[in-house]
């Protein structure tokens, strides 16, 4: 068995794919200033070695699933498959690879790819793999979810007289980590301005004990990059009673009480947190109700920046209202806001107005 290498030319040097783009995509000249690189080093698609340095750092992505299908997790040929697989759709350079069949059962299989490595060990008996895939270069890790999902994440075959809707779905939990050093390597790059170093990072990506964690958005507008999520912390839900509410059990408190159990939503602007749909209520309540009780007849209503809404929709709640003015530098982030954090602009349930609040004739929006 032993190492299998691929039958592919690797470029001269590994982690030089962010200077190879730089060679192919920058077009400053000379004698230019270069604000342009500074930028471009504190992009997260560009994290580490897009100004042609060879930094010692890079990104980790660690994968949990639990429920897979034992046959699938005892076959080397399968795992194997899905290894090459992975690497051929990610666009990484597989190098060589090994899979191992232990005794008595289980299999552990490692790939060395040019960027680095990917490693992974299963527990056929307990339907349990952890994976690892680590690079260096600018490629970004987290837009691979989906593809590990649906390579590593078997459901299991049901058996004889088994009933196929008992059968679980494979539950996956994940982490995204930046590893090395940036910051004294790379000229110009700043912490806070990469949204992977900030409060996204750390807050949501890089925990691993999440019940769920999943990307809704994440794109940059022309003046911020905007990432939504969708997780369930443990520390305040559960994944079993929110499945438990999307079924139709009778009498169970979970299907009669969904909005109860539902997972938690959260913004974040170049990497900080802005606003969660758990929060959301009590945050914008507080900072609009107490001035507008405060004045004898609230009718004209300036809010600056208040870009999901919610702060128009308080503000809306006040009949003596006639006319809420919202004034929001970045027109993405509202129409991305009307799209994925419906919730935040919901005046549904307002006499009077629309069921979302920007449509309400009292709001007008200007950018």
């Amino acid at each position: 068995k032993g190492w299998k290498p691929l039958n592919a030319d690797p470029p001269c040097d590994a982690c030089s794919r962010g200077k190879e783009k730089k060679n192919e995509l920058s077009t400053t000249t000379e004698g230019e200033d270069d604000s342009a690189e500074a930028s471009s080093i504190n992009d997260d698609g560009h994290n580490d070695d897009s100004d042609g340095l060879h930094l010692p750092a890079g990104q980790h992505l660690l994968v949990d699933i639990k429920d897979v299908d034992s046959e699938f997790l005892n076959s080397e040929e399968r795992l194997a498959s899905a290894m090459i697989d992975l690497t051929n759709e990610s666009k990484l350079t597989l190098l060589s690879y090994h899979c191992h069949s232990l005794v008595p059962i289980g299999v552990s299989c490692a790939g060395v790819l040019l960027e680095s490595h990917v490693a992974f060990h299963t527990w056929p008996l307990e339907g349990v793999i952890t994976l690892d895939l680590f690079t260096c270069g600018g490629g970004k890790l987290v837009p691979l979810m989906p593809l590990i999902e649906r390579l590593f994440s078997v459901k299991q075959t049901p058996s004889e007289g088994d009933n196929e809707e008992d059968i679980p779905e494979p539950t996956l939990l994940w982490a995204h980590k930046l590893r090395g050093f940036r910051e004294g390597f790379a000229p110009g790059y700043v912490r806070t301005s990469n949204p992977l170093d900030e409060g996204l990072g750390w807050s949501v990506l890089g925990r691993l004990d999440f019940d769920m964690k999943r990307p809704l958005l994440s794109t940059k507008t022309a003046f911020q990059h905007v990432d939504i999520y969708e997780v369930i912390n443990p520390d305040h839900r559960d994944l079993e009673s929110y499945q438990m509410s999307l079924s139709n059990t009778d009498g169970a408190y979970e299907s009669m009480h969904p909005e109860l159990f539902i997972p938690n939503k959260i913004l974040f602007l170049d990497g900080v947190q802005q606003s969660t749909l758990y929060g959301d209520a009590p945050y914008h309540e507080s900072i609009v109700h107490p001035a507008m009780f405060t004045h004898e007849n609230p009718k004209r209503v300036a809010i600056i920046g208040g870009g999901e809404g919610a702060t128009l929709r308080e503000a809306l709640k006040h009949n003596t209202v006639e006319k809420a003015v919202m004034i929001e530098i970045d027109e993405d982030v509202v129409q991305l806001s009307r799209e994925y954090l419906k919730e935040w602009s919901d005046c549904s349930n307002l006499v009077g107005s629309a069921n979302d609040c920007f449509e309400d004739p009292r709001a007008e929006v200007r950018y």
